[in-house]
């Protein structure tokens, strides 16, 4: 039994699910907001708040921009660290935002759609299992054996989205996956809060340990490569680089962990947009749009949230639902991030083949090329 009916159903209540919500709060459509977990619930992730993530929630509303700053524990950040052998690249970021934690931002987030979006529906500790397509839309099931409808479905829910695989018939391939781990310390020494620092190796490249300054006093440090660039544990790898590199041995000497070591899948974009189809989109993780040098996802998915809701918007008011009006979220996102990401997407495997041009990278990156 169909327990609610919705013109446009959002899975997964991350930024990009968030930043769909919150860019359909004004319209007329009937909204569905569902999420595996409860909130506040936490997400691996470096905590970088990117300047397209502020962009985008300026663009949705600017007082939410100011609201963020206002309530949320933020360090802004003005400058880089780029380790590679005996060199160091300092650079000012001045456009790269704030370092904030992701279960907080995640959390603001969706606090701003619990408060201004009446017209979704939000359902908690309610995760979609399937959905099937019907003549006017999609069926979804939960797995509280809840049944609901939609004519429009933005796909929201991630890196290991089962459901964005089978309505783009997309696999998952861990040849062009990435994977990550990270834990918070106290006590690292010799920090800066405005600078984030980026530690290169050429085996790992794209891949990076990274000490981010957290607001809080403490310090998200980490690690992330291509999965097919793993010869070790990368637990292992994590822990020897820190206690055996030269510069970061002495600084971690009184350090200690206040988490858990965790991890998770980094879906590098592979300069594709393949993420609509009749009824649908597929948005931020789930679409794989990870930045394929620095890593981030945030300020892509938010910025995919964003456009997708406005095509869905549009489709329920046309009635139009065919693939050729949802190519249309495809082409605002590639407008939008297709040149960055098709620039170091070409970079990456250039250097990926000669890992010699990996200081040249890192030059053109501190000049603003990449």
């Amino acid at each position: 039994m169909i327990v609610s009916n919705f013109d446009i159903a959002i899975i997964g209540a991350g930024p990009a699910g968030c930043s769909a919500a919150l860019t359909l709060r004004n319209s007329n459509c009937s909204v569905a907001l569902f999420e595996k977990s409860s909130f506040p619930r936490n997400k691996i992730c470096g905590d970088g708040i990117c300047d397209r993530s502020i962009n985008t929630l300026k663009e949705i509303n600017p007082s939410y921009l100011e609201e963020f700053l206002n309530t949320q524990k933020a360090l802004r950040i003005k400058k880089a660290e780029i380790g590679y052998k005996n060199r160091s690249y300092s650079m000012d970021v001045t456009s790269f935002g704030y370092t904030c934690r992701r279960l907080d931002f995640d959390n603001f987030l969706f606090s701003l759609v619990q408060r201004d979006a009446k017209n979704v529906s939000v359902f908690q500790n309610c995760g979609i299992s399937r959905v099937e397509r019907t003549d006017n839309g999609f069926y979804l099931y939960s797995k509280n054996g809840e049944m609901f409808s939609t004519k429009m479905l933005l796909v929201c829910n991630g890196a290991s989205s089962m459901i964005a695989r089978e309505l783009t018939g997309s696999k998952l391939d861990k040849s062009n996956m990435g994977v990550a781990v990270r834990a918070y310390y106290s006590g690292v020494k010799d920090l800066k809060n405005d600078t984030i620092e980026l530690y290169f190796k050429k085996k790992y490249f794209p891949g990076y340990l990274w000490i981010f300054p957290m607001a809080d006093g403490t310090t998200n440090v980490g690690f992330g490569c291509l999965v097919k660039d793993l010869k070790d544990d990368i637990r292992s790898i994590f822990e020897k680089w820190i206690a055996y590199d030269e510069k970061l041995r002495s600084r971690f000497a009184e350090a200690k962990s206040v988490s858990p070591l965790v991890g998770g899948l980094i879906p590098y974009n592979v300069d594709k947009f393949d993420c609509f189809g009749d009824n649908f989109c597929v948005c931020g993780d789930a679409a794989n749009l990870i930045d394929p040098v620095t890593g981030g996802g945030i300020g892509n998915a938010m910025a995919s949230g964003y456009y997708a809701a406005q095509v869905a918007e549009k489709c329920v008011l046309n009635g139009n639902f065919s693939k050729t009006e949802t190519e249309k979220y495809s082409k605002m996102l590639q407008k939008r991030i297709g040149r960055d990401i098709h620039t170091r997407f070409v970079l990456t495997r250039l250097i990926m083949k000669h890992r010699w041009l990996l200081p040249v990278c890192l030059r053109l990156w501190k000049k603003g090329v990449v």
